[in-house]
């Protein structure tokens, strides 16, 4: 007997069926663009927690739609004053939720040091990977402190 003939699907009353949409209440034109990593750093300190930026490292995604302009953020993160866990996963889940087309990560250095550590540049050089293969391009990673901030796109290590 061939499968595909009389084959039934049945459905279980317990399994979940999942949806996915996106729709934004704010018009496109509004939103912030974001261009270059000046543009990147100053959504950045309007989003950042003032509280934590001397005291733990805190990592966030910003989601980008075609035209540059932020369509929303996500606090991937939070750990102590040296260091937090990232998961490239979770920066691409909210990335493929909110349907962006590239992303810009950023995290902020406590101790006030902007020079990126070597476990900064495995992690950038891993969500780079992660995007390409998602279709999905990772334009910056921006390290912040309280008085400034580093583009690593612009020091030429992305």
């Amino acid at each position: 007997m061939n499968n595909s003939e009389n084959t039934t699907i049945e459905t279980s009353p317990s399994l979940a069926e999942v949806k996915l949409s996106y729709k934004s209440k704010v018009p496109a034109e509004t939103l912030p663009e974001v261009t270059s990593p000046e543009q990147a750093a100053g959504v950045l300190r309007q989003i950042w927690d003032d509280d934590y930026i001397e005291f733990k490292e805190q990592f966030v995604v910003l989601l980008l739609n075609n035209a540059k302009r932020c369509i929303g953020w996500n606090r991937i993160s939070t750990g102590g004053t040296t260091a937090t866990i990232v998961d490239p996963g979770s920066v691409f889940q909210v990335a493929l939720l909110a349907n962006a087309v590239s992303v810009i990560v950023a995290h902020n250095h406590p101790s006030g040091n902007l020079q990126p550590s070597g476990s900064d540049r495995k992690l950038t050089e891993r969500i780079k990977k992660s995007g390409e293969l998602l279709g999905i391009t990772l334009e910056d990673h921006i390290i912040l402190t309280a008085d400034d901030y580093v583009s690593m796109r612009a020091k030429g290590i992305l």
